[in-house]
């Protein structure tokens, strides 16, 4: 009885995903790369590690974004992140709604909110960096 380990892969990631185990699926909502820059942090020898080395600049009062850009840095979030984001942000829909529709929990959603925002804003930041700079 030979079983390859492929499909023993195969079999434990369909079992995890029967029992619950959020392993198995959950990593596909989260892309390789780190989304805030580690830079950004201070490091392990620094007065407080893990933390910003400098609080995210305020968004500049009375700016506003064109709708188009808004669209272009939507568009640039990954699909199930951009989902999240409409369905959460856009539409107003509460965690309860959004979980019987994707799947994820409260506490899952308010992860990738999180990151897609910081995309999101950095994204917007730079548009807005462009234009005040042209």
């Amino acid at each position: 009885m030979k079983i390859s380990t492929a499909r023993m892969i195969a079999n434990l990631a369909a079992r995890g995903r029967a029992l619950g185990n959020r392993f198995a699926w959950w990593s596909r909502w989260f892309p390789p790369a780190t989304t805030v820059d580690a830079e950004r942090f201070q490091r392990d020898g620094d007065p407080y590690p893990d933390h910003w080395k400098e609080f995210p600049r305020p968004w500049p009062a009375g700016h506003a974004v064109e709708p188009e850009v808004l669209t272009a840095a939507l568009a640039a979030l990954p699909d199930p992140w951009r989902r999240l984001v409409i369905l959460r942000d856009v539409d107003g829909r509460p965690p309860a709604e959004v979980s019987a529709a994707t799947g994820l929990t409260a506490e899952q959603q308010r992860d990738v909110l999180n990151r897609a925002r910081e995309l999101l804003r950095e994204d917007l930041g730079r548009a807005l960096q462009r234009k005040g700079g042209s």
